[in-house]
């Protein structure tokens, strides 16, 4: 609940704080400590923002395809390895193997099925 009233007084003393250095270089002529390492910090920038944008123009089409298969495959191989443990946790559940057998058509089917198809299997 105070958090946001804190917040605002930092920053309505960082604001009055900034009124008071550019006031104070106004009237002096002089640049502060912070115009000037501003101002390295922005040739800095600069400078990584253009060899960043280099960089992503190198990148080809070939290059794009084999970074989305390489992002592809980590993802699967994760969702196959939950998928592993998902079914390694119901095989030792007896019901669980017995809802995996089912659901792969492996259950017991009697010779009175309901339908002409699964007595036919069940006669085999």
């Amino acid at each position: 609940m105070y958090i946001p009233i804190i917040l605002f007084y930092i920053s309505m003393i960082g604001i009055a704080g900034m009124i008071v250095l550019k006031r104070r270089e106004m009237t002096s002529g002089r640049a502060c400590f912070l115009v000037k390492m501003a101002a390295r910090w922005d040739d800095f920038f600069s400078h990584s923002e253009k060899s960043i944008r280099e960089k992503v123009r190198q990148c080809n089409r070939q290059t794009l395809i084999v970074i989305a298969q390489l992002i592809a495959y980590h993802v699967l191989l994760r969702v196959r390895r939950v998928y592993v443990e998902i079914k390694h946790r119901a095989l030792c559940n007896p019901h669980g193997k017995k809802v995996i057998d089912a659901v792969r058509g492996r259950g017991q089917i009697s010779s009175h099925g309901s339908s002409f198809y699964l007595r036919r299997i069940a006669d085999k």
